[in-house]
Order: structure tokens, then C-alpha cells, then sequence
């Protein structure tokens, strides 16, 4: 079976300054709530690579989260294959600012652009990033967004609030969008705006599937068996523990889209017409 882990953060010192000398408060809970205080330690890539090899991982999408993160990221991508980059995005530096980055990612091959609106204490559908979903939408790069609840408690849980992903879908209706982290928190009602949405997809790293409802598995096996994606957010969840647990969830039928193609449909395939 082929997998491919939707969501990494790379172990390098460049990568993990926001959970270690850094420490963002957005990530500051993380750490005790997923136990990984022995997985932000610096590794090399090629050992982290490896150990995801061991567990059947073939390739990760690493996203980053700003400008050093994607120069980063883009050296590591050249230096090691089995990278599929993803560079973030900041609208608090500036919608002008956030564009020239897009067209950068683009014209360097990263495969989407990956934000979190909560961080700057903005709603998904906030009209400060329309600009940013009209000019992905037209040079056809997908995008990444945060679209589940978070624990940062210095901004409103409601900036994950997934159903507003309905009216960005409506208003660009060919843009390509990965919610990550499944919608998590707010009941099934995202569930329909994927399945009405042929672009809109489903990423379901850092969720564990015994603690999800059952509405979800139920989806990911059947009318939405084509639109969910798996994914680790390594280092929050490991590897070999994510597959396992995703494999008992689903039948043996749906393995394959849902460890593999289905991110490849959402990041390579051509958009849908409206």
C-alpha cells in the first residue's frame, strides 16, 4: 500500500523554532496534549524520511509557514525527492506581500499555499483574503487552509469555523482548497460542503479516527471516499500509529484513495469547472 502524509513538519532547526526556542503560544498546548515533547528535537531529514519509509510513508507535503520557512522548505524539496512542498503565507504582512510570495511558490514548483487564518485572527471567508483565493484561483495553485478548531485561546475558535469555507467555495468556485484537520470541532455540517463543492477536499491529519464521529468515517468510506485525505501533522501524531488506525477505520477498498491518490487529485488534478 502507498502512502503519502498530507501534513509534516520537517525536525530541522529552521522548522521547529516556533515549538522549541521560539515557542509560538498558537503551539504552545500541543506539545503536552499530543505527548511530543521527544519529537521536537532536532533530526536530520534523511533520518526522518527514513522513519517514515518504515512505516510506509513514501513522501510527506511539508508546508511551511512563512518566507524563511519556504526557503527552507524549497532547499529541502531539491536536496531530498520524497518532499512535496507547500509554502505559507502571512496576511498580517500584507495582501501585496502575500501574492508576490504566491507567485514565488508558484514559479519555484511548491504544489499549494498553506495558511491558518485564526493566527491573524481572521474567519476563513474574511474579504481581506479574497485577493489571495482570486489570484490562486487564477494561476491554478490549490490552497491549504486551517479549517477545524485550535487552542489558541487569544483568538475566537469561530476563525476555524469550516462551514465558511461554503461562501469561498461559492465565490471561486475553480480554486482547489484542502481544509485541514478535518472540520474538527464542528460537527458533520462541513461534510456537505465537501460533498457540494467538487473542488473543496477533506485532510484529516492530527485526528485520531476512535475519537471522531462516526458521521465522518462513515463519509470517508462511502460518498466521500474520493474528497478525504490522510495525514499525520507529524510531529502531533507518528507515523506507523496514524496508518494503523486509519487502516482499522476504513474498508481495505478505500486504502488506496484515501493514503494516496485523493491527494494527488487535490493538489495535481485539474480544477472542475464551474
Amino acid at each position: 500500500m502507498k502512502v503519502i502524509d498530507s501534513r509534516v513538519r520537517l525536525r530541522t532547526e529552521e522548522l521547529m523554532k516556533a515549538w522549541t526556542t521560539n515557542l509560538n503560544p498558537v503551539f504552545k498546548d500541543y506539545i503536552d496534549w499530543y505527548k511530543m515533547k521527544d519529537r521536537i528535537t532536532i533530526m536530520p531529514t534523511g533520518e526522518l524520511l527514513q522513519l517514515g519509509l518504515s512505516s510506509g510513508v513514501e513522501k510527506m507535503v511539508v508546508c511551511g509557514g512563512n518566507h524563511n520557512d519556504n526557503l527552507h522548505i524549497l532547499e529541502q524539496s531539491k536536496q531530498f525527492p520524497q518532499i512535496i512542498p507547500v509554502g505559507g503565507i502571512s496576511i498580517k504582512e500584507g495582501v501585496k506581500n502575500c501574492l508576490q510570495e504566491i507567485q514565488w511558490l508558484k514559479d519555484n514548483n511548491f504544489a499549494a499555499v498553506n495558511f491558518g487564518p485564526f493566527m491573524s485572527k481572521m474567519s476563513v471567508n474574511d474579504r481581506l483574503l479574497y485577493p489571495v483565493y482570486a489570484y490562486c484561483e487564477f494561476i491554478k495553485i490549490p490552497v491549504i487552509v486551517h479549517a477545524s478548531l485550535h487552542y489558541w485561546r487569544d483568538a475566537y475558535m469561530w476563525h476555524g469555523q469550516p462551514q465558511y469555507v461554503d461562501e469561498v467555495a461559492v465565490d471561486f468556485p475553480e480554486l482547489k482548497f484542502i481544509m485541514s484537520h478535518g472540520g474538527n470541532g464542528f460537527g458533520p455540517a462541513v461534510l456537505a460542503v465537501v460533498q457540494r463543492h467538487p473542488n473543496v477536499y477533506l485532510e484529516f491529519s492530527a485526528l485520531r479516527p476512535n475519537y471522531m464521529a462516526p458521521e465522518f468515517i462513515h463519509a470517508a468510506n462511502t460518498y466521500l471516499k474520493k474528497k478525504c485525505i490522510f495525514g499525520t501533522d507529524y510531529p502531533l501524531i507518528v507515523f506507523d500509529e496514524q496508518i494503523d488506525l486509519w487502516k482499522a477505520a476504513l474498508k481495505e477498498e478505500n486504502w488506496n484513495m484515501f493514503f494516496y491518490q485523493n491527494i494527488l487529485d487535490a493538489l495535481y488534478k485539474e480544477a472542475v469547472p464551474r
